[in-house]
């Protein structure tokens, strides 16, 4: 059983009685007289395409209305219909000639212009909607709404003036009002008349004074077309009545800046950040500006970080205020605290990937590996395809030595990585390193060689690579070779150092080893080099010296887990 709703069915029934009136009013112009009859079965006929047109079954819908004009030539409502059902369809050459004669039967229906006037209008034919929509307002001047349209159709012609002309009957007929206001702003600055255009400004503020925004819109104008002392004066007065008008004070922070005078300015930005009338978009996107101008410029910085702050007094569940502190606070190298903004951001919105991102890469910076974990299986629940979370998670096994699990992250990542190049690279990296870990060094061998094909030049994966290599006392001429091509390109790097006289050393070229470990032990804090050179001492029989080694080694940390040993039995262990 079909619905229609009893408006729609209301008001075509109206269309189909004053066609039944425009058929009798025929009568009276000589037109041909319909039957009883005759006109029972139109009416019935246009009521059938009424409701195939209601049902959207257009075609049926015109054979009905096709079938009531055979029968009654002279329906206007016919005619009309007709004519809409081939706009609809896209015909517009076709709807004209129906939509003409719907006017040319009943010139007193404001909706058969308007239509044929929308026809020339899809048809970007504009001069011809003029026309009509000029003969409708002749016809029908108490119309006035209509000279909105007429007036669009003006300024698709680019005819600025007579469109100037129809919102000034507008204005003339139904009063002041911001749209028209706006419309004629805009017109005059295409014109080039920018003293109109404030003019029109001006007409709002002294019809509405008690709406700021009017004075506001006019302050923008000013400011915008370089009329700073005027807009100044314009916004004092506000400000008088009411001091903490947020965008007031907001438009006296741009006049004062562009004064030069900053002191002012930033008092101003200040009083607009503490009021809630200011949006909160609004108050980022202005953040967003200054952290783009900061460049290193620490004043801008701490008044960034004082604005941020307010932001989330005023803001405090709003999220994104949460993190934009955060985004300052990591500009301005307050990790920790920025760690603990963003954080407090996701527990009121964790939808965004970004802040989950700069979670992880903090907690992996601050070396959280608790907090690394967490977080970042939390963010592989909310985003399981991201690999940049599996890298991140695997990094927090690594850092464990749990090698195992870290290859399972990382092995996850690097099939949701197959298109990025950078990110395999990071990934075959620790793969690398993980299954080294886990004495799998086939898979080890084949992650790093992987990387060095993409990346011929990549001396991390050089370095570790050949140092595995030594450890496990393999491919020495290999591991040489890479070890040599990164001191070459970093000749005082300790950690490079000491691979490549590592290398030596298991090469039993001690002599050689030593000289490189002198140029590097003395300002060296690091126990793995000090124990190595201590380790090259007792090769060439200097025990006592290699003893004293092994001691300040193990005093520094990250030494061997065979040290203790070396240092009771005076004895080398490898």
């Amino acid at each position: 059983m079909y619905r229609i709703s009893f408006k729609l069915i209301a008001f075509f029934v109206a269309i189909l009685a004053l066609g039944t009136v425009w058929a009798q009013s025929s009568k009276k112009k000589g037109k041909e007289v319909l039957t009883k009859d005759q006109q029972q079965e139109a009416e019935y006929i246009f009521s059938e395409g009424m409701k195939e047109y209601l049902l959207d079954n257009y075609g049926r819908a015109l054979g009905s209305f096709e079938r009531s004009l055979s029968i009654d030539k002279n329906n206007a409502a016919a005619n009309y219909m007709i004519a809409q059902i081939y706009v609809k369809q896209g015909n517009f050459y076709k709807a004209i000639p129906y939509a003409e004669k719907s006017i040319e039967l009943n010139d007193a229906n404001k909706y058969y212009y308007l239509l044929l006037a929308q026809i020339y209008e899809r048809k970007q034919d504009f001069s011809e909607a003029t026309k009509i929509y000029l003969t409708l307002l002749k016809k029908m001047p108490h119309l006035s709404e209509h000279y909105y349209d007429l007036a669009a159709v003006y300024l698709f012609q680019g005819k600025y003036d007579d469109a100037i002309k129809c919102y000034d009957k507008i204005e003339k007929n139904f009063g002041m009002s911001e749209e028209v206001t706006r419309q004629k702003q805009q017109i005059f600055l295409k014109q080039g008349k920018l003293n109109d255009a404030i003019n029109e400004g001006k007409k709002l503020c002294e019809a509405y004074p008690e709406e700021s925004r009017y004075t506001i819109s006019l302050v923008e104008m000013l400011i915008s077309n370089e009329k700073i002392d005027e807009a100044e004066k314009v916004v004092n007065d506000l400000v008088k009545k009411d001091p903490n008008n947020a965008f007031a004070n907001l438009a006296l922070h741009d006049i004062y800046k562009s004064k030069g005078e900053n002191k002012k300015a930033n008092e101003k930005l200040e009083i607009a950040f503490k009021s809630p009338e200011l949006d909160i978009d609004t108050k980022v996107g202005i953040l967003i500006a200054k952290i783009r101008q900061m460049q290193g410029d620490e004043s801008l910085k701490e008044q960034c970080l004082y604005l941020a702050n307010i932001l989330v007094k005023i803001h405090p569940l709003e999220a994104k205020a949460h993190a934009m502190l955060a985004d300052i606070l990591v500009i301005s190298n307050k990790n920790a605290e920025a760690l603990q903004s963003y954080l407090q951001s996701t527990k009121l919105d964790n939808s965004h990937f970004k802040i989950w991102q700069q979670i992880v890469i903090i907690d992996s910076e601050l070396n959280l590996t608790d907090s690394l974990k967490k977080h970042s299986e939390k963010a592989l629940e909310l985003f399981p395809n991201q690999s940049v979370f599996w890298f991140y998670n695997g990094l927090s096994y690594q850092f464990e030595k749990n090698y195992k699990k870290a290859a399972v992250s990382f092995e996850e990542g690097k099939k949701l990585a197959l298109t990025d190049r950078n990110m395999l690279i990071q990934f075959n990296t620790l793969l690398g390193d993980s299954y080294n870990g886990l004495k799998e060094y086939k898979k080890s061998d084949e992650c790093f060689d992987e990387v060095l094909k993409s990346d011929a030049n990549n001396y991390v994966v050089l370095n570790n690579y050949s140092y595995y290599l030594s450890l496990r006392k393999d491919k020495l001429e290999q591991a040489k070779k890479m070890s040599e091509r990164v001191i070459k390109e970093f000749p005082d790097n300790a950690t490079y150092l000491d691979t490549y006289a590592w290398i030596l050393y298991v090469m039993k070229e001690y002599g050689k080893a030593k000289d490189i470990f002198e140029r590097i032990v003395q300002n060296s804090n690091n126990g793995t080099i000090v124990e190595h050179y201590g380790d090259v001492l007792y090769q060439l029989g200097q025990k006592d010296q290699a003893l004293e080694q092994w001691k300040k080694a193990k005093s520094l940390g990250e030494a061997s887990e065979m040290i203790d040993k070396k240092i009771n039995d005076k004895k080398l262990y490898e």
